[in-house]
């Protein structure tokens, strides 16, 4: 157990460091991270939301493209990263918002961590714990370093907030989780409850709730930039289209973030594992006021967690009550502690491990555990990095089954230069980068879900309507083609080998010779 050291200096107001050093750590984390992506892009995200930011600055492009028209609940990530999409292409604003979200984590993660654990490089070591944790140890899918999008640039401010709430400084801090929430609603709005239970069991006695006023209700306004096109997606619907909507969310296309019963078991006991591991080692290092603060961070984002179990088992075992645990299961109740345990974990273990007394720093013990966690974390991310590092393909296409990349993106291409703007193109389900790539309208897509509940109703009827579009008659199509001004008909035939075409001409491949298991018809 390691108690309170008086020749270590406190960790709540470390000896300041020099803002070099805080710059060199800032970047080699920011390395890390770049390195554990791996990738041009586009990531798995990346065109979903930047096509719609890019769409809300200029709605003439993709004009007719039913989900970049559906209302959308991410503004204030439009307003900050969308403008950029009026001057620069798609792959270039993808790089910007990477590196700000990149750059503005790790500076946040260095100052959280140097708090603790005030010592030069430590910062490093884990924050690659943190990353190492969270790729290999979540339930529910959360990730934090990847495509830029909302929540990239929420993240920073919540753990810029645990680094102010360390400090005593909780009116900034909870201005910090109002910005925070304003990028992303649920991932703000948790960490407010998380922070909360922190403050009930080890802040009230440095901050009373009183002199918390400011920030809580200045926080509150800058939330309502997230909260306020959340819940408008439902507004004025009637309760029956409600209820089918949330459902049709839930239970359908989100399962494996909202739904413990469904999630992958071997997910399930990764995330026992290491919460276990974050309970040993929160044990160990409760003498720590200032970690005794990020483990009650932790906990609460598990209390949080404990109520989505409670909701799936009660709602959909016991009462047998789908529209209720649809209702209630949409808010993403493990979202937080997917991130919040694996930041108890390595910074507790990191507190643990470097943050020792005089004989202990020169035990032998000490460097075979330094070395053996070092080692393994070295390992799992090296892992990672070498996966991406090979891979044939970005994730948005890797992750959205395009049989052959390469005959893809020449598709898309062709697409981009011969075809008329604003277009409509019936497209494989299952992927998730024409828009992004080819620049053109799309009936729908299994990625491209809307969050506004009547649009969600439509995205059911249109998935519904064209699945397995390859098997259709041609006048089938021609039906599909008058409901959905459909002007083109991708085929993927590696996909469809039974695909028997329609009487429809053919415009690419142009050549007639060619491989390429894609065929694109022109139905008017």
């Amino acid at each position: 157990m390691i108690e309170a050291n008086s020749a270590e200096p406190s960790p709540a107001s470390p000896p300041k460091g020099d803002w070099r050093w805080f710059l060199l750590e800032t970047l080699a984390i920011t390395a890390i991270f770049a390195l554990y992506v791996s990738t041009l892009g586009p990531e798995v995200n990346e065109p979903h939301y930047l096509c719609k930011a890019k769409h809300y600055w200029d709605p003439d492009w993709l004009k007719g493209d039913f989900f970049l028209s559906a209302p959308g609940a991410h503004y204030t990530f439009y307003w900050t990263l969308g403008w950029l999409t009026l001057f620069l292409p798609l792959p270039v604003v993808a790089w910007i918002g990477r590196l700000i979200s990149w750059l503005a984590l790790a500076a946040a993660w260095r100052r959280l961590s140097y708090l603790l654990i005030p010592h030069r490089w430590c910062s490093i070591a884990t924050a690659a714990m943190w990353l190492a944790a969270l790729h290999y140890g979540h339930l529910a899918g959360e990730w934090v370093i990847g495509g830029v999008e909302g929540k990239t640039f929420a993240y920073p401010f919540v753990v810029l907030a645990l680094s102010l709430a360390i400090q005593n400084r909780w009116n900034p801090a909870w201005v910090s989780l109002g910005i925070a929430s304003a990028f992303h609603i649920l991932v703000g709005g948790w960490s407010v409850v998380a922070l909360g239970v922190a403050w009930l069991l080890v802040g009230r006695k440095s901050a009373s709730l009183f002199s918390m006023l400011t920030g809580l209700m200045g926080g509150g306004l800058i939330a309502l930039l997230g909260l306020v096109p959340a819940l408008l997606l439902t507004a004025g619907l009637p309760a029956d289209m409600q209820s089918e909507a949330h459902q049709l969310y839930v239970f359908y296309r989100l399962p494996h973030h909202l739904v413990v019963h469904r999630m992958d078991l071997l997910r399930q006991y990764c995330f026992a594992a290491i919460t276990a591991g974050w309970a040993i080692f929160a044990w160990t290092t409760r003498g720590n006021r200032d970690m005794k603060l990020i483990n009650a961070f932790t906990l609460g984002s598990l209390l949080i967690a404990v109520c989505g179990v409670a909701i799936d088992q009660i709602c959909c075992y016991w009462l047998g009550n789908f529209d209720l645990g649809a209702k209630l299961l949409r808010f993403y109740w493990f979202r937080l502690s997917d991130v919040a345990v694996p930041i108890g974990l390595s910074l507790s273990v990191g507190l643990r491990l470097f943050v020792v007394s005089e004989e202990e720093r020169r035990s032998l013990a000490r460097y075979a555990s330094v070395t053996i966690v070092l080692l393994v974390t070295s390992i799992a991310l090296g892992l990672r990095i070498e996966e991406r590092l090979t891979s044939s393909m970005p994730p948005a296409d890797d992750k959205a089954s395009v049989s052959n990349y390469a005959e893809w993106q020449a598709m898309c291409r062709w697409i981009h230069e011969n075809t008329p703007p604003n277009t409509t193109f019936l497209t494989p389900l299952n992927q998730g980068s024409f828009k992004w790539s080819a620049e053109r309208c799309e009936v729908v897509t299994h990625k491209d879900v809307p969050q506004e509940a009547l649009s969600l109703l439509g995205w059911k009827e249109r998935r519904w309507r064209t699945n397995r579009y390859e098997r259709l008659s041609t006048d089938q199509i021609r039906m599909l083609s008058r409901d959905y001004d459909i002007d083109y008909v991708v085929v993927d035939t590696n996909a469809r080998p039974d695909f028997a075409g329609w009487d429809f001409p053919r415009v690419y491949p142009v050549d007639e010779n060619s491989d390429s298991p894609y065929e694109i018809f022109r139905v008017r």
